[in-house]
């Protein structure tokens, strides 16, 4: 079966892309249709190539492959059309990831948050460090993992988040990343959200149990396996 398309991303698009392969600046991320295994496991795949190579084709497929019946609505991913906004991002605050001095006062100063907010606080972890959804390079999220050493398969070297997929653009715990034309600015959370869930979830895709996926690659050799990981 096809794999399904579920990102193309251009370097002329997002100036933080990683190159590839050669030089490579295009990306591009596919994923099985379907579940493999006992454990219900996923397929991706990544492909680079040179965007003005396939600009110039001289053939292209007079239509998407069609896609066997799936069982789920979530399967399917909804096009979409990137407008990539840059943002600053900060390390996930736990283990190493941070000095432990950095992260006691990080710590402290969300305790001092919700003893004068209360449960409308906004917290480093949700409001301040990492947006959710998807994005490209920053730093991973360790929601449900904790921090993990991601190392290259080939040659060891320490592996960088080239992108992070996605189920939520946003969600509850983080109103603070929610774009103004989109929230109603006196309500927190998933209430201030205006458009429901074609807003809240325009890919219509999920990974894992709400989990992001992250995908890393090899900065000293582009060309080595990539490594998937869900947190």
């Amino acid at each position: 079966m096809p794999f399904l398309g579920l990102a193309q991303l251009f370097r002329r698009d997002i100036p933080g892309l990683a190159a590839g392969p050669d030089d490579a600046d295009l990306v591009q991320l596919f994923r099985c249709p379907f579940t493999h295994g006992p454990y219900l496991e996923r397929r991706y795949r990544l492909r680079w190539r040179r965007a003005a190579e396939t600009e110039c084709a001289e053939r292209t497929p007079p239509a998407p492959p069609e896609v066997p019946m799936l069982r789920w609505e979530h399967e399917l991913p909804e096009p979409c059309v990137l407008h990539p906004e840059e943002v600053d991002t900060y390390p996930w605050a736990e283990g190493d990831t941070l000095p432990a001095p950095l992260i006691a006062r990080i710590d402290a100063w969300d305790e001092a948050q919700v003893a004068e907010h209360g449960t409308d606080a906004p917290s480093y972890q949700d409001d301040l460090s990492i947006p959710p959804g998807w994005r490209v390079g920053g730093f991973p999220s360790w929601a449900s993992t904790g921090p993990m050493v991601i190392n290259c398969e080939s040659c060891a070297a320490p592996m960088r988040l080239l992108l992070t997929a996605g189920g939520d653009e946003m969600d509850a715990a983080s109103h603070s990343w929610v774009p103004l034309e989109d929230r109603d600015p006196t309500l927190r959370g998933m209430a201030s959200i205006r458009g429901g869930r074609s807003v809240a979830q325009p890919t219509r895709l999920r990974f894992g149990r709400d989990h992001d996926l992250h995908v890393f690659t090899c900065p000293a050799a582009p060309i080595h396996p990539p490594q998937w990981v869900l947190s």
